[in-house]
């Protein structure tokens, strides 16, 4: 009998939903029980910085225990020293034989020019299990809400505020420009036809914003925890992404919406053909038909 373990690392949520959700495919793919550890975390940066949010991510998921169970965990997997470690398999399923006293470890963070490999093969599986993994109640708080039109995110906290001539195309962990998103909200609005309303979710203060609050329409959505702003995110009809968060990617990734990238920030896509075929995702085009055609599609706001 072997194990999957899942380490999850000191970063933000949506960089710990990689290691998760790999290794809740692989166990799931082959029939073998998971332990999740490393969710009892401190960060200290969220308050240093003074953000709003401080990054805390207990009682999510119906894995996570006491620090404890969590100890005990780690104990246990202490104990099986004699083991074979297989790092970051890939996600596919494994004959019998060759699963025998292994641990399969997920940890890592994949590379920023294609965060989703092998996951997009597997997205509706993905899809599945995450839902499963999120408490009831915090699926209820989700479900209790209701759904934006104009989903847009807007990363502040540890993300640097662009330098005076820097270029935004060559630099990472740099907040995407305010006048950005007034732009993506007009265009959007323009080809509606409407005013459509507009729920802005960020880990900023209202009066870190200059002009886009001056907008019609735009509010700021407060007093959830992070994990209910993603998958409210996730329910909008349109969502618009900060550069380089994968904290909007992953809302994007769950979403059957159009999905807007920042044009410096693309690489590989986030969903795979078969979804974007039918919702677009990519930089604004103005000329894109699918992208057209699901702004029009947007039901008027009553």
């Amino acid at each position: 009998m072997s194990i999957v373990v899942c380490k999850l690392p000191k970063a933000g949520l949506g960089n710990q939903f990689f290691p998760l959700m790999k290794s809740l495919v692989f166990a799931h793919l082959n029939n073998l029980p998971l332990v999740v550890i490393g969710y009892h975390q401190f960060k200290i940066g969220p308050y240093l910085r003074k953000e709003k949010t401080k990054r805390k991510y207990s009682n999510y998921f119906i894995f996570q225990k006491n620090i404890l169970g969590e100890w005990i965990d780690k104990w246990q997997l202490s104990r099986n020293k004699h083991f074979k470690i297989e790092r970051e398999p890939f996600l596919e399923h494994i004959k019998l034989k060759e699963a025998d006293h292994k641990l399969f470890e997920y940890k890592a963070i994949p590379h920023w020019e294609d965060y989703y490999t092998q996951l997009k093969d597997h997205r509706d599986l993905v899809i599945d299990l995450f839902w499963k993994q999120i408490r009831e109640d915090i699926r209820k708080d989700v479900d209790k809400q209701k759904s934006p039109y104009i989903g847009i995110h807007i990363r502040m906290g540890d993300f640097r505020k662009l330098n005076e001539g820097e270029d935004f195309s060559n630099t990472g962990t740099v907040r995407t420009p305010e006048k950005y998103f007034i732009n993506i909200i007009k265009n959007i609005r323009k080809i509606h036809g409407t005013s459509l309303p507009v729920s802005v979710f960020t880990d900023g203060y209202k009066h870190e914003f200059e002009e886009l609050f001056l907008l019609d329409n735009v509010n700021i959505v407060e007093g959830n925890t992070d994990i209910v702003d993603m998958l409210l995110l996730s329910k909008s009809k349109i969502i618009v992404c900060s550069a380089g968060s994968t904290f909007s990617y992953w809302a994007g990734f769950l979403a059957n919406a159009p999905l807007i990238l920042h044009p410096d920030h693309i690489h590989q896509p986030i969903r795979p053909d078969e979804v974007n075929n039918s919702f677009y995702e990519g930089g604004w085009d103005n000329n894109n038909p699918i992208l057209i055609n699901n702004i029009s599609d947007i039901p008027k706001c009553k």
